[in-house]
C-alpha cells in the first residue's frame, strides 16, 4: 500500500524542545520553533531496509507536484523517496534574496529531510542516492559536495554550474568537494539551463576523478526528465544499479 505512517492516524515524534516530526500518511511536517518544513515520503510496502532517494525540485513545483510521480516510479524499484518543499517552490514559504536554489535555507531543508529519512526504521542509510532536476539539480550537486549528507549517488536533469557565486547555481569550488558518482542528464537545446552549464560540472569531476557520466538528448530542452522520461528513468536506474544503490 505505500503507507509510511506506522497507524492510518497522524504520527508525532518529538525531536527535542521546540521540534517535532508529524506524519499523516505520505505527507510529512517538521517544526521546529517558528521554523517548519513539509514534503512528502513514499515508501513500499514491508519492513525494508530499503535504499532510498531524496527527490528535489525546480522553480514553481514543490514536493508533491514534482516528486510524486517519481517517488511512483522509484517505490516500484524498492526505494524509499523523501522530498521537501524548498524556497522556490510554489509553497516554499517566504524568500529572501537568493534564497532559490543551492542556498543556505535549501540546504538546510535537504539536510534535515535526510536526518528525517535515516531515522525511518525501514531505511538503509548506507544506499541513499539524490537526484533533482534544474534549481533542484543546483541543490543536488551541493548535496553531493557535503560529505554529511552520506550519499552513495547522484543524479541532475537540467543543471550544473555558475561561473561566479551570488546565483541558485553552486561554483566549482563547491563541485571541487563532490566525491560520489555523479550522472549529469541534459536536453541539448534547454535554453534554460544552457548545456555548457552541466559541461563545467562533468569538467571539474573529471579533473578530480569523480566517476561520472554526461548524457546528452538531441533536440531536447529544459523539460527533458518529462520529454524523454522513459529514457531518463532507465539511465537513472541503471546508475543507481551501477554504483549499488539498488540491487543486493
Amino acid at each position: 500500500m505505500g503507507i509510511i505512517t506506522l497507524s492510518a492516524l497522524a504520527m508525532s515524534l518529538q525531536f527535542g524542545q521546540g521540534s517535532s516530526f508529524q506524519q499523516n500518511n505520505e505527507y510529512w511536517t517538521y517544526r521546529d520553533g517558528n521554523w517548519m518544513i513539509h514534503g512528502i515520503l513514499v515508501h513500499p510496502s514491508g519492513p525494508g531496509p530499503f535504499p532510498a532517494i531524496i527527490v528535489s525540485h525546480g522553480k514553481g513545483g514543490t514536493a508533491e507536484t514534482f516528486a510524486r510521480s517519481k517517488a511512483e516510479e522509484f517505490k516500484k524499484w524498492g526505494m524509499v523517496t523523501i522530498a521537501v518543499d524548498y524556497t522556490h517552490s510554489m509553497a516554499g514559504g517566504v524568500t529572501t534574496g537568493n534564497d532559490d536554489g543551492y542556498s543556505k535555507e535549501n540546504m538546510k531543508r535537504a539536510m534535515k529531510a535526510l536526518d528525517l529519512l535515516k531515522q525511518q526504521p525501514y531505511v538503509d542509510s548506507r544506499r541513499i542516492a539524490a537526484y533533482g532536476n534544474s534549481m533542484g539539480a543546483f541543490l543536488t550537486i551541493g548535496l553531493a559536495a557535503e560529505p554529511r549528507a552520506g550519499l552513495k549517488a547522484a543524479i541532475i536533469t537540467a543543471g550544473g554550474l555558475s561561473s561566479k557565486e551570488g546565483y541558485p547555481a553552486p561554483t566549482a569550488d563547491v563541485a571541487k568537494k563532490i566525491r560520489v558518482p555523479f550522472l549529469i542528464i541534459h536536453g541539448e537545446n534547454d535554453t534554460t539551463v544552457p548545456p555548457d552549464r552541466s559541461i563545467r560540472l562533468k569538467d571539474v569531476l573529471d579533473e578530480n576523478k569523480v566517476e561520472n557520466e554526461r548524457k546528452t538528448y538531441p533536440g531536447e530542452g529544459h523539460n527533458v526528465h518529462q520529454t524523454r522520461s522513459k529514457e531518463v528513468y532507465e539511465d537513472i536506474k541503471n546508475w543507481l544499479i551501477k554504483y549499488k544503490v539498488l540491487g543486493s
